[in-house]
């Protein structure tokens, strides 16, 4: 069996399968495809036992092989590229497609390394990917020509924040931070020696024990708050006066402490009264002596 690939990868390759794979931009068409020069039924490729064919079904739409155009049906071959409109097909086998994806390594990206400064390192930083190994052999994924290192000498894998570590049985050992470990979680910074290599891990900033402060969401429609009367009044300013000086404790025990009580003085419309009442008498009187007076001075005339 064969397949049909897309060259540029967009997608998945499809078995050649079917007696009849229709070709277009209807959506009843076995493959669907779309963009400029794509005919609603472009073409048709045909298996009749072992042997595939391709067939042009619209005579305005340009379909190609091997970037020659073709008028009529033609048989295909293995690594035949069909081109309809701008989308390039190829015949391959199940084998020769795997031998390409195998070939061709995808790019991958890395957040943890380390890093070296040594006269026989070929670089300075060597990226950690999944399930790293290191050791003396070049066919390890970080290859360090030291004697003193084992062939597989440890293997390290990310996971998250940490770096886990784990010691391949090597003869020399593996050391984290100056201490000898069978296992163990590096993180950014930490010094990792294998032997007598030393390097240092560079890796994602990360605290797991950090807290993460989440910020309080705003009260939708909230009153503002009244203005403190405090605040607003006006603080009144006492000015100093003479301090009226507080009798002596021997001054106090000499004053004689009063057994009346106090009484209190008369209400202001009693001292209006008694006063207007004094005053009346005192004109009655003069009166009366003025009166005497006449009539003494009556009597002696007559």
């Amino acid at each position: 069996m064969l397949k049909l690939q897309f060259i540029d990868g967009s997608r998945e390759s499809i078995w050649l399968v079917d007696a009849i794979m229709k070709i277009g931009g209807d959506s009843s068409n076995n493959l669907i495809l779309q963009g400029d020069g794509i005919a609603p039924f472009h073409a048709e490729i045909l298996l009749q036992g072992e042997e595939l064919s391709l067939k042009p079904v619209n005579p305005q739409a340009a379909v190609m092989i091997n970037d020659k155009r073709i008028a009529g049906q033609q048989k295909l071959s293995i690594d035949d590229v069909i081109s309809v409109g701008k989308t390039q097909l190829k015949i391959v086998t199940p084998g020769a497609e795997a031998k390409a994806k195998s070939g061709t390594k995808p790019v991958e990206t890395s957040e943890w390394f380390l890093e070296i400064h040594a006269s026989w390192a070929k670089q300075s930083r060597f990226p950690i990917r999944e399930n790293a190994i290191v050791g003396r052999d070049e066919s390890c994924d970080i290859s360090v020509p030291v004697n003193h290192l084992s062939r597989q000498h440890a293997r390290l894998t990310p996971a998250g924040g940490f770096l886990l570590v784990k010691d391949l049985d090597s003869t020399n050992g593996t050391f984290l931070n100056g201490e000898k470990i069978t296992q163990g979680r590096a993180k950014s910074g930490d010094k990792l020696r294998f032997d007598v290599v030393t390097f240092e891990v560079i890796g994602p900033t990360r605290d797991d024990n950090r807290t993460v402060v989440r910020q309080a969401k705003p009260i939708a429609n909230a009153a503002p708050s009244a203005p403190s009367s405090t605040a607003s009044r006006p603080v009144p300013v006492v000015k100093a006066t003479t301090a009226t000086k507080t009798p002596t404790a021997s001054a106090q025990a000499a004053r004689p402490k009063s057994t009346a009580s106090a009484v209190p003085p008369p209400p202001a419309e009693t001292q209006s009264a008694e006063s207007g009442s004094g005053s009346s008498l005192k004109w009655i009187i003069l009166a009366g002596v003025i009166l005497a007076v006449v009539a003494g001075i009556a009597a002696v005339m007559m």
